[in-house]
């Protein structure tokens, strides 16, 4: 059984690792409140025979990294430098890292690999200049694999992200709220991302950017349909027509780089996926 380092152990990919990886291979979890430290290359250095990191670790709510850059700036790049060093002290011979979307509004669609990119936040940088170090810190030393994923949802998720945030109206309030009808986004579920992940894990000699996506993108109207079709109650649904400034109106993933080197492309459409996710809430209930 593979003993794999999974960092961010209890954020919403982290937590969906565990519970669907965690009777597969030998998770040790790097939390806030375990005994190793993710800031001190010294605490990291404690743990052995690690064949493989899940580095999901990160701040990420986006509207805070405007407030405090400084925060995730040195979160997001000094605990990445810490996890390769660690890497290459324990010679970790993989390290499978979580990214985020970094294209900005797209110049063509899909957008593949080569798609020039553009920061939009503190955030987005941060995490792109952590995958810059692995990939340069590592070099020569361990396989890196970086997935840039588009639209996550799916269990465990945080209620600020706009499919929870749909669900949790049409529940509580059977009145949906949203600031805009018309961006579209490629979503792509939870569990077809871990999936992909366990490729990755089983992958042997293969380092790059891979784009994570579903190839198909949704408005915010389109998901509020699917989502109603699925109660059995009227639901109201209240659009302010407020855009953001440099709102991008629609972005879909190129996956072949994944279907062609991991052997991986999503099983869930927007339509099955989120009747499992709804499916998984309604278990959660009971």
């Amino acid at each position: 059984m593979k003993k794999i380092l999974l960092t961010g152990a209890n954020g919403f990919i982290g937590r969906n690792i565990q519970e669907i990886l965690g009777n597969d291979y030998e998770l040790i979890n790097l939390v806030k409140e375990s005994k190793y430290d993710i800031n001190s290359l010294e605490s990291l250095c404690e743990i052995d025979k690690v064949e493989i990191v899940i580095h999901t670790a990160a701040k990420t709510f986006v509207p805070d990294s405007f407030e405090n850059p400084y925060s995730f700036y040195k979160f997001n790049i000094e605990s990445t430098l810490n996890i390769a060093e660690f890497c290459r002290i324990k010679k970790v011979k993989k390290i499978i890292y979580l990214n985020s979307y970094t294209y900005g509004n797209p110049q063509y669609l899909p957008i593949d690999e080569k798609h020039p990119l553009s920061f939009h936040s503190p955030y987005n940088k941060s995490k792109y200049i952590a995958e810059e170090l692995l990939f340069n810190y590592l070099d020569g030393v361990a396989d890196v694999i970086s997935l840039r994923l588009f639209n996550v949802y799916g269990r465990y998720q945080n209620d600020s992200f706009l499919i929870p945030t749909i669900l949790k109206q049409a529940n509580e309030n059977k009145t949906i709220k949203v600031k805009d009808l018309k961006p579209k986004r490629d979503f792509v579920y939870i569990k077809d991302v871990i999936t992909l992940i366990e490729n990755s894990i089983k992958s042997e000699h293969i380092s790059g950017i891979y784009n994570v996506g579903n190839g198909n993108s949704y408005s915010v109207e389109e998901i509020i349909a699917i989502i109603t079709d699925t109660f059995d109650f009227d639901i109201k649904v209240l659009s302010e027509n407020i855009r953001r400034e440099n709102e991008v109106m629609d972005c879909i993933a190129d996956t072949t780089k994944a279907l062609q080197d991991l052997n991986w492309s999503p099983t869930f459409n927007m339509r099955t996926g989120l009747k499992d996710y709804i499916g998984e809430m309604d278990n959660d209930k009971l």
